[in-house]
């Protein structure tokens, strides 16, 4: 691929017209200073330009990071649109972060923006100079129109409230919001990534704006809610986000419907005592945000965790493995599902007996419990929907690469599922309460696939890949 700035330099061509051949003085008049090539000053001499040449020859030197740590978005041009949220102080580590993996990143800011950081900064991090008002150039056409050289992808980060509403409505007075209206025209992919206080991310009609917009194809990374704000993604979520809406397999998933089971469950020994484990939920979540940018409707059913379920999905609440099942399989028999993520924990026992009072500890030096096994929910599954695309989960601990690979495909064929991945949680970063994961992935076929350690959603969007690959596009 040609040079980003060679390609495109939306704000930096230095034109002159073919009739004249211009002075120091002419060249003054027709140009900004700030708009000549280095060493060029108004008054030199040597300040002549005719109309066949312009800045394309000069590479800004910041573009010399790109591809320092993957050509994964070599070729993918990125139109940045950046509000005026305070999560804009982020935006030079997630444009730098893409530029880092071969993308060449287009910036356009709002004026709300522009009041929070220099539009230098922006054209220091990516290289090219920030669109921050539509002039003759028109910028949004050029960046999202029916054109050759278009943006691959609009990426909306950070995404106020007032961003989200007015595309919601169709409004568009800022450049950000008129790039948005033109993308969405020509069909271009369209990630937002929300920051805002938490009061405003919970406001009823920001959640349905932003179910509008999954209904027309935007996907979202969603925020870190915590502090009383719903912060802005991590960077590496933002990536792994990018390169799912990128990836021609996630097609495979748009417009399907998926069920997730996410989180932990519990199993009451009493009103305020449980049987558990230390599943975070973060995995489940990953999942589900990711099958969301991938234009996917996606239910989950959503047991104890950490983490709280994406917005944009419709999350039904359970705590123990029964409610678990019993609400997967009432699902499956009232509506048709495309493909079911086994992800959460569940408990593989519980007390065979509860007490419906607290358990007293006083006169006791002993409590017994016995403890019967629970059903496996995805054992069942087949039978009531037999079209479904099982992906199950299974965490193991220690076993050498033979034992894990027996065992997986044992408990892939037991339960009939179309592929299985599974962690060692005696991994460094593949365990509970971490944000990172490793996977083997077996199909039922008989291929394996190794997804080595990254951050939670890039092992979601690898698996996605794999999901897509196998279901190819949907008819």
């Amino acid at each position: 691929m040609m040079n980003s700035v060679a390609r495109w330099k939306l704000s930096s061509r230095v034109t002159v017209p073919r009739t004249t051949e211009p002075g120091p003085a002419s060249l003054c008049a027709t140009v900004s200073q700030s708009a000549l090539p280095a060493g060029l000053r108004c008054g030199d001499p040597s300040a002549t330009l005719t109309s066949d040449r312009r800045m394309d020859h000069y590479t800004h030197p910041s573009v010399d990071i790109q591809g320092s740590e993957s050509r994964t978005l070599s070729g993918v041009r990125i139109a940045l649109g950046v509000t005026g949220s305070v999560a804009v102080t982020r935006t030079v580590e997630i444009a730098r972060g893409l530029m880092r993996h071969g993308a060449d990143v287009f910036p356009v800011m709002s004026r709300a923006a522009t009041e929070l950081i220099q539009p230098a900064l922006l054209e220091w991090a990516t290289g090219q100079r920030p669109v921050t008002e539509l002039t003759g150039a028109i910028e949004h056409v050029a960046l999202a129109g029916s054109r050759e050289d278009r943006a691959d992808l609009i990426l909306i980060a950070p995404a106020t409230a007032n961003t989200i509403g007015k595309t919601a409505a169709g409004i568009d007075d800022t450049p950000v919001t008129t790039l948005l209206t033109t993308a969405l025209g020509s069909g271009i992919p369209v990630l937002m990534v929300p920051a805002m206080h938490e009061p405003m991310y919970r406001h009823p009609l920001v959640t349905r704006n932003m179910e509008t917009l999954r209904e027309i194809g935007i996907g979202f990374v969603m925020p870190d809610v915590s502090e009383g704000k719903a912060k802005i993604a991590d960077t590496r979520q933002i990536l792994a986000a990018v390169v799912a809406a990128l990836d021609r397999s996630h097609s495979a998933l748009t417009g399907r419907r998926l069920l997730i089971t996410a989180g932990r469950t519990v199993e009451y020994l009493d009103p305020v005592r449980v049987i558990t484990n230390n599943s975070t939920g973060r995995m489940g979540r990953a999942l589900a945000e990711q099958a969301l940018a991938a234009g996917a409707e996606v239910t989950v059913v959503w047991g104890k965790a950490s983490v709280e379920p994406p917005a944009g999905t419709r999350a039904i609440r359970v705590d123990t493995a029964d409610q678990m099942r019993e609400t997967v399989e009432q699902e499956l028999r009232r509506t048709h599902y495309d493909i079911l993520l086994a992800a959460a924990a569940v408990s593989d026992w519980k007390p065979a007996e509860s007490s419906d009072k607290k358990i007293a500890t006083h006169g006791s030096d002993r409590l017994t419990v016995e403890l019967v096994p629970t059903a496996k929910i995805i054992d069942n599954v087949k039978e009531i929907a037999p079209q479904l695309y099982l992906v199950a989960f299974r965490a193991v601990y220690g076993l050498s690469k033979a034992e894990l690979e027996e065992d997986a495909r044992a408990r892939c064929a037991r339960a009939k599922a179309d592929l299985i991945a599974v962690n060692d949680v005696s991994a460094p970063g593949a365990g509970f309460e971490t944000t990172t994961n490793a996977m083997t992935v077996f199909t039922a076929a008989g291929r394996r696939f190794e997804i080595e350690l990254g951050s939670k959603e890039e092992v979601a969007a690898q698996l996605f890949h794999m999901v897509g690959q196998e279901l190819g596009t949907p008819g």
